[in-house]
């Protein structure tokens, strides 16, 4: 019966997906019957909420933080043009078009989605990719493939979160999501080349391509957990991926300089960088505290890049929003992200503090190693439901934790590969679908050709979907073999 109650704020959730809820909603109501479930069946004294309060309080406010940082960022580097500058001048110095396509995919696509998150690299994706002349459907499937770094995506506010709820650092956490993310890296490869081979000079070079740029990603991420901490993790990997392409199109003449415009644009995600691996350096000396960890804060980082990139937009002293007014409009933008992550954070804590995740999760484990296999295909769906790895551990995080215990296997292991599997789940969430057809209908290209025949929303659904639903079962069902092998 208690297992049963403790399973209710995921089964409302799942139910409110198939039934096309909003995500907002889908997340309150989950809160809702998870506090309801709660104070019924696993009631605890006002000091254990207190204390859960202190516990997990400042993890969601930093997660809040970190969206927020996400979301004006991209908003100033929109408008003001900053970041339509740095993918219009990789773009142009692609040697060819096929480089030029590796580069979006495991370049610019995870290096935009680890600085701010929410299926922003498919933004900056889709139109590139539209003018390296691939067509929509194409474009729409490259740009999803190219969110292979979610765990790190917003400096990694979901890879924190599993971490916290599982008792978990976030070092481990975020190393072990690199090691277990060759499946993922290689997995995606695979799919852009089956996706190109029809239309490649070079089918085998065009494979071979694909495989170096998601080895060195996967590498670059690697050593950056190890040597500079997890947030920045997915910045640094990425970017080694840029720069090893911008030293083979210096090699091949092609590279553009990059001017002053260009630079400029660049500054606020070298503060971003450099502040957050030298705030890591001038705090681990330090005990554990509220100051160190505010310090060395993503979120904090990122609004320190947002001043940076507000006070160095070109727009300056022509037609500049003042900063208020950017502010604003993030926050509106930021209201149901926030609202439906800091939902689904909160219903972690109350998962993992209440007994619910105990219960559930010992439950779980009675089917033995087998849910060692199962553990990660349930990250993946959730990753699905929420299209967020964020909301997804906090759904399960904790209860994966308390199996893992349960069954005397590594809460690490599980956990890590759960957050690798919901993190690419997130490339089938009907909102990142939806989002990358919209990139592509809103270029103003295809107005270019009015004779042409351009596929609707569903025809483009229909043709992406199964390629990522197919990679999604592979990777997923992999995930939970070698977690079974080495558990």
């Amino acid at each position: 019966m208690l297992a049963i109650a403790a399973a209710l704020p995921i089964v409302v959730a799942m139910a409110l997906f198939l039934a096309r809820a909003k995500a907002v909603n889908m997340a309150l109501w989950s809160l809702a019957t998870g506090l309801a479930v709660a104070l019924v069946f696993f009631p605890a004294g006002p000091g254990k909420w207190l204390d859960a309060g202190v516990l997990f309080g400042p993890t969601i406010i930093e997660v809040l933080l970190i969206l927020f940082g996400g979301v004006l960022l991209s908003r100033i580097t929109t408008e003001t043009g900053a970041m339509a500058s740095i993918s219009g001048w990789l773009g142009r110095s692609a040697s060819h078009p096929q480089a030029g396509t590796v580069l979006v995919v495991f370049g610019l696509v995870p290096f935009a989605e680890s600085v701010t998150g929410f299926g922003i690299g498919v933004t900056v994706g889709v139109p590139l990719l539209l003018r390296l002349g691939h067509d929509v459907r194409r474009a729409a499937v490259l740009s999803l493939l190219g969110l292979v770094a979610v765990p790190w995506g917003a400096l990694g506010p979901g890879t924190l979160v599993a971490a916290d709820l599982a008792g978990l650092s976030l070092q481990d956490m975020g190393v072990r999501s690199a090691l277990l993310s060759p499946p993922v890296m290689l997995g995606s490869a695979l799919t852009c080349w089956l996706v190109l081979r029809r239309g490649a000079e070079r089918p085998g070079r065009l494979l071979a391509h694909l495989v170096a740029a998601a080895l060195l990603l996967n590498c670059g991420i690697l050593a950056a957990n190890l040597l500079m901490g997890t947030p920045p993790a997915g910045i640094v990997g990425s970017l080694v991926v840029i720069l090893v392409h911008l030293a083979a199109f210096k090699i091949a003449g092609s590279l553009v300089p990059a001017g002053p415009q260009v630079l400029r644009s660049l500054l606020p995600y070298g503060v971003l960088t450099a502040g957050l691996l030298l705030a890591r350096l001038a705090t681990m000396g330090m005990d554990a505290s509220l100051s160190k960890r505010a310090l060395a804060s993503g979120g904090v980082w990122l609004l320190i890049a947002c001043l940076v990139a507000h006070h160095l937009a070109p727009e300056r002293g022509t037609n500049a929003r003042p900063l208020g007014s950017r502010m604003h409009a993030a926050y509106r933008s930021w209201i149901p992200v926030g609202v439906t992550t800091g939902a689904f954070t909160v219903l972690g804590a109350i998962l993992a503090l209440s007994g619910m995740g105990q219960e559930l999760g010992s439950t779980l484990a009675a089917m033995g190693p087998a849910y060692l296999v199962l553990g990660p295909i349930a990250g993946g769906f959730a990753g699905f439901i929420s299209g967020s790895n964020t909301g997804a551990n906090s759904m399960l995080a904790a209860t994966q934790a308390q199996a893992a215990l349960a069954m005397g296997s590594s809460v690490l292991q599980l956990v890590a590969a759960s957050n690798v599997a919901a993190s690419m789940a997130t490339m089938l969430a009907p909102s990142r679908i939806l989002l990358a057809y919209e990139m592509a209908a809103l270029d103003p290209g295809r107005d270019s050709d009015p004779d042409a025949e351009h596929p609707g929303e569903q025809e483009v659904t229909a043709w992406v979907a199964p390629k990522i639903a197919a990679l999604l079962a592979c990777v997923c069902t992999l995930l939970g073999v070698v977690t079974w092998v080495i558990h």
